[in-house]
Parts: structure tokens; sequence; C-alpha cells
């Protein structure tokens, strides 16, 4: 936890560069709410929880994403009719570039634990 902490610092520090505000910066899902646990000019960090055979439901990526898994587990991402399942262990990190909603994107909690994350999202 203390590693997660340091890393949102770090972020927070470096998102200082970024100036410009985009207009829709959270992350939105149809079948999942999340809590914005931060928020200024330039980044928005949003938590999300996801219990065992939950979907996120179809949904876009604005991109410029950096995900940190608090609680990580079992995932399984469809883009369209092609699916993966991956294992995300605690305080794991990726960065996620913009997806439309032409992909038919969503992900599911296929494992028998809940999954927390944030995303922190730059805004542009």
């Amino acid at each position: 936890m203390a590693r997660t902490a340091l890393l949102l610092a770090v972020i927070i520090g470096l998102a200082a560069s970024c100036r410009t505000v985009h207009r829709d910066s959270l992350q939105h899902y149809p079948n999942l709410a999340g809590d914005v646990v931060f928020e200024n000019d330039r980044l928005v960090v949003q938590r999300f929880v996801i219990q065992p055979g939950q979907w996120e439901g179809i949904h876009a990526h604005p991109g410029h994403q950096l995900y940190v898994h608090i609680r990580g587990g079992t995932w399984t991402v469809r883009y369209g009719d092609k699916e993966e399942v991956s294992i995300e262990k605690d305080g794991s990190v990726g960065w996620q570039d913009a997806v439309d909603l032409s992909a038919r994107h969503e992900s599911g909690n296929t494992g028998d634990a809940p999954i927390e994350w944030l995303w922190i999202t730059l805004k542009r």
C-alpha cells in the first residue's frame, strides 16, 4: 500500500506539466459506479471495485490513463469477439490508450474475490 501511495504522489507531481483541460476525463462504465477520490485541473483519480461475476459493460476509454490495482484478481477482457484472461497482482500498474466505443470493449471479474483499482486520467 505504501508503494501505491508513493506512486500516486509521483503521478500527481508529474501532472503539473499537463495544462489543457479535457472536457470529459472521467472513466464511465454502464454497469459499475466509481468514486472520484481526487481531482484538479490536471488529472482525476477514480476508485472502482468490481465484485466476482460482475462486468463493467461495453465502454470507451478517454486515454492518457494509468491504472493501479490496489487489490488485483482474475480479469477477462473483451474486444468484440476476442477474449483474454489475465491475472493482475496487488499493486500492478499499467497504461491505457484511448479506446473507442466501437471496439466493443468490456472487462469482467472472473475470479472469486473483489478487485479494486484506481484510474488516474490526465486531462489534456
